[in-house]
């Protein structure tokens, strides 16, 4: 019986279409042939008809697509003979070794595993144009890297029952790097100005680090658009880059010159700004109020679109996810202002249908979904949306919180909200040693989950010690002990501190006790705290303690019961938990040593931090605290052990820890006694920014600081060389000025700062270095 070629072999990505028609039948069997590894039934189960079925010429052409779509081929026949149809195939080959040799730059390990996205990888089918295309991408990750003269050499070899070996052969060559940056075209600004907007950078003493010598045509728009915002953002409005070249140097083919013209255009200044449009049921005196753009003021880009995220955020508050904000300039050359339109077109109002979470597998939906301010069912609220994305990411147990809104099909004014997050380690088992200056060796234990089964719940055991204090101390803590977010806690602890050994005085401490606290939130960021520990103290008071030390122990026995009791409010209106850039922490707290106990006492403290945006890299930080201590009661006077210090890290940087306020010099070694004082003052100016060079600008920044700080409590001293003086707040004053260093690295926590005491005195204890290494701080 005849044969008829149906169609011929598709090669490539070319489809041949057959030589003539074939008569329509009906398929009594089918056949394959050429197959080496792949088994019929997989065959079978891509083939668009099977025996029974009527065959034509759009089904062979259909089943040639669909066989060569596998990517299992290089080749496929279909024949007819009578009523049976026959497959021919010729199979691609498989790779059964891929090597890479020559990476450098880009490690080979690297480069093997990045080929797995191409579909190149052992066991997997070998395609010409697969490789071609993961070639070329190589060369532009090369490129990037400003290894433009890196070739990448494929080599294939054949091996029997169908099989291949594939080596890239890499030859990074030498690293071409930018030589000149240049720019023509700016008579306003310097070409080193200009040059400090891009990220590219000449050749310099640190461009071997940051690498930002070496040309990156990924990075070029960035670059042209960060010089764009930098003119925009100093009133000239019609700036424009009119070209941009980068070209070998004649003398040196690795090295590459920039060019960069512009046109500045002339300055312009505000005129009128006008927010127009459709406000739907917004109020059209909120939004007006959002424009704070004085007129004849210099033009800012940048002024213009937080004036446009504003608008378009307010409205998202009221229910209008999608608003579009349409920015209408309307430059007037001849006075050099330029007046600006917002249309603002609001759409459909928004509502939320579901609450989908991810990424939370171990944490519980409860956990999270207690944090959320937007609820399903609700309006489209953007300010709830922002706020519960904060809460959820104060938790602390999840990295990368995301939140995106996806449209319901069918329903065009609804929408899901998908919330995505990376789990973290919310557990440690740790041992570590470190050191903290002043206390010296610090060992520590201890096994901690701040979210324990996933519940929330935090519990930790604790133990530490140091040459001059010792600690245990176990904790349980319930966030959500209600269901509105009242906390529940308990503390179990034990103490000792040396005031010796930490070259503060002549007592030691030994304290132990257990306690309740309770936190009540009163708004979305207030809350007040309660708390009530009974403490067991033990003091013993070492030869050539101060006089008043010996007349507390002589009235109040050297075993003492206090009942203390305590109520704090805090409030925390900041962008993050970790390294905060914007907003405030207000905290203000009442410890008293209740009647029942052997102290009466009380301890009023009060604080405030700020954070003040400067720039995108640049912090300030302003930071003041107050406190006022006395006796009450049968107490006629503030237990010593309970007085304020002030000094080291966190107080006045550059004197030593506890060293500031009244001192007293003792018998024993002629040395000072820090006696602290019953009233503290304290203030931090600090500006915060990252290290340069360093992508993980979340684990290490560098500040620049001046701090001021008094401890006192209007007793009269007795100065060393004779004479006597009040102990007041200007007595005692004290400031200083220096530079800081944080890491938050795998080992834990360090800080440290070097500090120029600026108003020192001879009896001051100086410690212009001071660290911390591998304990909280």
């Amino acid at each position: 019986m005849k044969l008829k070629l149906i169609a011929a072999s598709i090669v490539g990505l070319t489809l041949s279409t057959a030589a003539w028609a074939v008569d329509p039948f009906t398929i009594q069997d089918i056949r394959i042939e050429g197959l080496q590894r792949t088994e019929p039934a997989t065959v079978f189960s891509y083939l668009p008809v099977q025996v029974g079925d009527r065959f034509n010429q759009a089904q062979a052409q259909a089943m040639i697509k669909d066989l060569y779509a596998t990517g299992f081929f290089d080749d496929v026949q279909i024949e007819t003979m009578g009523n049976q149809v026959l497959l021919t195939v010729v199979e691609r080959p498989v790779i059964t070794d891929l090597r890479v040799s020559g990476g450098k730059v880009i490690k080979n390990d690297m480069i093997r595993t990045n080929l797995q996205n191409f579909g190149l990888a052992t066991s997997q089918t070998f395609n010409e144009v697969t490789m071609a295309q993961a070639v070329e991408g190589l060369k532009r990750e090369y490129a990037n890297r400003g290894k433009y003269e890196a070739t990448v050499t494929p080599k294939v070899t054949r091996l029997d029952r169908n099989r291949v070996e594939v080596e890239l052969v890499i030859n990074e060559g030498e690293t071409t790097t930018i030589e000149n940056i240049d720019f023509e075209g700016n008579n306003e600004f310097s070409d080193r100005t200009l040059r400090n907007q891009l990220s590219h950078t000449e050749a310099s003493m640190f461009s071997w680090f940051r690498k930002s010598n070496r040309f990156s045509q990924d990075k070029m728009p960035a670059d042209l658009e960060s010089l764009s915002d930098f003119y925009q953002n100093r009133g000239y409005f019609d700036f424009k880059v009119v070209d941009a070249k980068v070209e070998p140097n004649p003398a040196n083919k690795t090295e590459l010159n920039m060019l960069i013209s512009v046109d500045e255009g002339q300055r312009y200044r505000f005129g009128q700004i006008d927010i127009a449009g459709d406000f739907k049921d917004v109020s059209e005196e909120e939004l007006k109020a959002l424009n704070k753009i004085k007129a004849g003021k210099i033009y800012e880009r940048t002024k213009v679109m937080d004036l446009v995220r504003s608008v378009q955020s307010t409205m998202g508050t009221h229910g209008y996810a999608y608003t579009a904000v349409e920015v209408q300039p309307r430059p007037n050359a001849a006075e050099g202002t330029v007046d600006f339109t917002l249309m603002v077109q609001p759409g459909r109002k928004i509502y939320v249908n579901q609450i989908n979470l991810s990424g939370n597998n171990k944490t519980r939906d409860e956990v999270v979904r207690r944090e959320l301010r937007q609820m399903e069912s609700a309006v489209y609220n953007q300010q709830k949306i922002n706020r519960s994305k904060e809460r959820i990411e104060l938790l602390g147990y999840f990295d990368n919180v995301q939140v995106d809104a996806t449209p319901v099909p069918e329903s065009p004014d609804e929408v899901n909200l998908d919330v995505s997050m990376s789990e973290r380690s919310t557990g440690s088992v740790d041992l570590s040693l470190g050191y903290v200056q002043d206390d010296g060796v610090v060992l520590s234990a201890g096994i901690a989950q701040e979210n324990l089964f996933g519940t929330g719940k935090a519990a930790s055991l604790r133990l530490s010690n140091s040459s001059s204090s010792k600690a245990a101390a176990l904790s349980f803590t319930d966030p959500y002990f209600t269901a509105d977010g009242v906390s529940l806690g308990y503390d179990v602890f034990y103490r000792e501190y040396d005031a010796r050994e930490a070259e503060v005085s002549n007592y030691k401490t030994t304290t132990m006790g257990a306690g309740i606290r309770m936190g009540v939130p009163v708004t979305e960021y207030d809350r007040v705290n309660f708390g009530f520990t009974p403490e067991w103290m033990n003091l013993d008071l070492y030869e050539g303690a101060p006089a008043r030390y010996q007349n507390f122990v002589n009235e109040h026995g050297d075993s003492v019961l206090t009942l203390k009791g305590n109520i704090g409010w805090g409030r925390n209106k900041t962008d993050s938990a970790l390294w905060p850039t914007r907003g405030y922490i207000m905290r203000a707290n009442l410890e008293a040593g209740l009647p029942g106990g052997d102290l009466q006492y009380y301890k009023l403290t009060h604080g405030q931090t700020w954070f003040f945006p400067l720039s995108r890299n640049f912090t300030l930080m302003l930071n003041g605290e107050v406190g006022y201590a006395n006796g009450y009661g049968s107490t006629s006077e503030l237990p010593f052990f309970q007085n304020f210090y002030g000094g080291g890290l966190g107080s006045v940087r550059g004197f030593q820890s506890s060293s500031l306020g009244p001192k007293e010099l003792n018998s024993y070694d002629n040395d000072y006694d820090f006696l602290g004082g019953n009233k503290k003052a304290v203030a931090n100016a600090e500006l915060l920014f990252p290290l340069p060079g360093i992508k993980d600008q979340r684990s290490v920044r560098l500040s620049l600081f001046a701090d001021a700080g008094s401890i006192w409590d209007g007793k009269t001293y007795q100065r060393q060389n004779g004479g006597s003086y009040t102990s007041s707040f200007s007595e005692e004053m004290r400031y200083s000025a220096g530079a800081a260093f944080t890491w938050l690295s795998p080992m834990g926590p360090l800080k440290f700062s070097y500090a120029y005491p600026l108003n020192n005195k001879d009896s001051d204890e100086l410690q212009r270095f001071q660290f911390q290494l591998g304990t909280t701080f």
